[in-house]
């Protein structure tokens, strides 16, 4: 009978504590109403504020709108005005302060700081119940789970802390574990080892602080235990997220455009790991959600657009040289010198050539020929050939070549003649019979950016 009054009174002491945070909760909000706000469950409110005013995401927006705004209560809409969940009632620091409570992780709070409130920020008893985590307090924020996943993307840093006051009531004794905290999906952690003060049982009032600054955020539930009939209190911190998740100048990714505050579902131009690419973004989901990027394909984007076109117009003889020529068709880019027939790429990616000639040879009894090569940096990478046996007149016969080439910035392509036989040559007059032509088909546009 005794054993079951005990737990009657554990029940009640535990009931008792968490009425009274329930009045707590009341007084805060009444709180709030007396000095002007109104509670963000209000959507009529909320809806007139989005029609007469653009509500920014954070309290670091906020401030950089308008530095000179105070500390206080703001509305902000972390997931996207318009979009998702309605706003949230936030606290705002707009000054740099000393923040005692958060020793742990932090030693001052940011200009542009954003607080989220909850029901669990007063001194709470944890009771008197003697199994381990059997005092187990959920954390009831003022914001959605979601607006507060969204505000933690799009800060440089989120913090949350923890106070435990204590006599003789352990977080962790003789390889017990009775006090734990869980994260935002659920998972048990323990406090921090060197917390060892509430281990003593010295019979001395403690206060330890534990912090946490990590994508655990935020807590979702407390649990203590008070197995030696001492004390505790615990005191649970807002959730402070401050600066901005850093951006590269060119994005590239949905969760980017979506960090710089584009919240219009459409399709994107990114930049991808060699080119840029489209994808669709749909900024009603969260980047952690499926749908909320699609990949759609590549983008014929170039920084510096490179075709040719040239020809000759005069006989060439000369092996083992680049071959010259003498009229510019097309030259976009600049990249090919007419005069030593070379071509310079520009910039790193994938290019096409092509080739189209005369081979010609006087009457000869043997075997004549003629190759015709491309190279890359002094190396062949190609080759067209013909050949002819017992010539009795002026025979002509054409040379083709084609080649698609993996190029970076100042490689140097060009033709020359590989192989001619005593009689052959290149034949060419003003009709123009041996072409060359070069295009940049894909740039490497993430090189040039």
């Amino acid at each position: 009978m005794k054993e079951h009054f005990e737990s009657k009174i554990v029940d009640l002491e535990t009931k008792v504590s968490r009425l009274e945070a329930k009045v707590k909760k009341q007084d805060s909000i009444v709180a709030v109403l007396k000095k002007g706000h109104k509670p963000f469950t209000d959507n009529v409110d909320i809806n007139r504020h989005r029609r007469h005013n653009a509500t920014l995401r954070t309290c670091h927006e906020i401030h950089a709108a308008n530095p000179s705004y105070a500390s206080g209560m703001y509305w902000i809409d972390p997931d996207g005005q318009g979009i998702g969940d309605p706003p949230i009632h936030v606290h705002c620091d707009m000054v740099a302060k000393k923040n005692s409570r958060m020793k742990v992780i932090a030693e001052e709070i940011q200009p542009g700081t954003t607080s989220i409130l909850h029901d669990s920020e007063s001194e709470m008893d944890i009771g008197h119940c003697v199994e381990p985590g059997c005092y187990s307090r959920p954390i009831k924020y003022y914001a959605s789970e979601r607006q507060m996943a969204a505000l933690i993307q799009l800060s440089n840093s989120c913090a949350q802390n923890i106070t435990y006051n204590c006599r003789n009531s352990p977080l962790n004794y003789d390889g017990i574990t009775y006090a734990w905290w869980n994260d935002k999906d659920g998972e048990r952690h323990q406090f921090a080892d060197w917390l060892t003060s509430c281990d003593q049982l010295s019979g001395k009032k403690h206060a330890v602080n534990d912090g946490v600054k990590d994508g655990r955020l935020p807590f979702t539930r407390v649990h203590f235990s008070n197995p030696f009939k001492g004390s505790g209190q615990h005191i649970v911190g807002r959730m402070r997220c401050s600066g901005k998740a850093k951006v590269e100048a060119m994005p590239t990714s949905c969760q980017d455009l979506w960090r710089m505050g584009h919240t219009l579902n459409a399709i994107y131009s990114v930049r991808g790991a060699k080119r840029m690419e489209n994808v669709f973004c749909q900024f009603d989901k969260r980047p952690n959600e499926q749908g909320f990027q699609k990949w759609i394909g590549y983008v014929d984007v170039k920084s510096r657009p490179t075709y040719f076109h040239v020809q000759k117009n005069r006989t060439f003889y000369s092996e083992n040289v680049a071959i010259p020529f003498e009229v510019e068709k097309v030259n976009v880019g600049n990249a090919m010198d007419l005069k030593t027939g070379i071509f310079t790429a520009p910039r790193d990616g994938l290019y096409f050539f092509s080739f189209t000639g005369l081979a010609s040879a006087k009457p000869s009894k043997g075997t004549v020929f003629a190759a015709v090569g491309l190279f890359l940096n002094a190396v062949q990478v190609g080759e067209a050939w013909v050949h002819e046996a017992d010539i009795s007149v002026n025979h002509d016969s054409p040379l083709t070549l084609q080649s698609t080439l993996t190029l970076k910035a100042q490689d140097r392509v060009w033709l020359q003649i590989t192989s001619l036989g005593d009689t052959g040559f290149l034949y060419d007059d003003a009709n123009g019979y041996n072409h060359f032509n070069g295009f940049m088909l894909d740039e490497e546009i993430t090189r040039s950016l």
